[in-house]
Order: C-alpha cells, then sequence, then structure tokens
C-alpha cells in the first residue's frame, strides 16, 4: 500500500487560507465599472428614459423594494463621450439618486451591510466629518463604493430629520466627486 506523505499542517492550512482569501477578493479588486441601476443606464436619452416601465417623466422614475414606493431622481449630463452618442450635445443620464425614506439606525446599518456585500467600500467618512454631522455643521455624511460611483448618504433637513439616499453616478462624476472631497490629515486611515 502506497501512502502519501503530508506536508508541514500549519503550511498546508496557511496556503489553502491565503488561496481562499485570494478567491473571495479577486472579484471585488477586478469589479466592472457600474452602469446604471437595473433598467437605467448612463448614456440614455431623456427620451429612452421615458420609454421605460415606471418612467413617468425623463426626470423621475418609481421602482418597489419590499412593498415601498421608492423615487428616482435623474440628472443628465452633456457629455459627448458616451458611448453611442451623437454630436448633438443630446443630454445623457449620468446620475441616480434613489430616497430610501427616513433615517433610522436599523435601516442605516441595513443598508450599509447590503452595500458592503454588493459594493467594494473605496472611501469612508473619517471621525472628523462624523464629528462635524453630529455638531450640525455639515448636512451631509456620505460613504463611497466602487471609487465613489455608488454612494450611501445621510441627509440632514432643514428642519432636523433625515433621510437616506443612495446614489449611483457614471465614472466622470464619481471622479470629480472624489476630487472634490476633503484629503484627510496625514496619519489618518
Amino acid at each position: 500500500m502506497h501512502h502519501f506523505k503530508h506536508g508541514h499542517p500549519l503550511r498546508s492550512f496557511w496556503l489553502h487560507l491565503s488561496s481562499v482569501m485570494c478567491l473571495l477578493c479577486f472579484p471585488a479588486f477586478a469589479a466592472e465599472p457600474i452602469d446604471g441601476f437595473r433598467d437605467l443606464k448612463f448614456g440614455m436619452t431623456p427620451q429612452e428614459v421615458q420609454a421605460l416601465p415606471n418612467c413617468s417623466t425623463s426626470q423621475e422614475c418609481l421602482y418597489e423594494l419590499s412593498n415601498k414606493n421608492r423615487y428616482l431622481q435623474l440628472t443628465y449630463s452633456q457629455d459627448d463621450s458616451a458611448p453611442g452618442s451623437d454630436a448633438t450635445n443630446t443630454p445623457r443620464l449620468a446620475k441616480i439618486t434613489i430616497d430610501m425614506g427616513q433615517y433610522s439606525e436599523g435601516s442605516y446599518h441595513q443598508l450599509q451591510v447590503m452595500m458592503g456585500n454588493s459594493y467594494r467600500l473605496t472611501h469612508d467618512f473619517t471621525d472628523e466629518t462624523m464629528n462635524a454631522f453630529l455638531a450640525k455643521e455639515s448636512n451631509i455624511l456620505q460613504s463611497g463604493y466602487e471609487d465613489g460611483q455608488v454612494v450611501l448618504t445621510v441627509v440632514r433637513r432643514e428642519f432636523g430629520n433625515m433621510t437616506l439616499k443612495v446614489t449611483y453616478q457614471n465614472t466622470a462624476l464619481a471622479m470629480e466627486s472624489i476630487r472634490q472631497r476633503p484629503t484627510p490629515p496625514i496619519g489618518d486611515p
């Protein structure tokens, strides 16, 4: 009977663990750019959007989530570089903002988990931005995913209540929003 010689068990464990970690992490680092949300694709014209079901106007659409209607606010840009665009400066869909309703700690946590399971967190708020939000010096608190293409935002309204929004934006807007973010002080993670 032939016996196989086993290698060092600790070395085998670490080799196996590192292989599994690489397999699990690879999809997050090789992610494709976000091209829109559901049937709404960046680069669509207002007429193409309005032709979709649940889009009564080219500026606002509706979708159902957990038996709750959510409104989608659409923003267009004059981007000629969109795939299939012509040189007529036709407005093209560039940003989709979803109103997720009133803020609650539970709903915010649920959205964080859902976003973290779907997208790679690439920028988060710092202690400084959180403190400014808590001190009411700032009215928004944002976490960005996939290099800013998906953003989870808490918005404090004029009367103090807060709402949650999820924004999908094309690559150009994502790069611009990251460029405008304040640089954290040296020594912060």
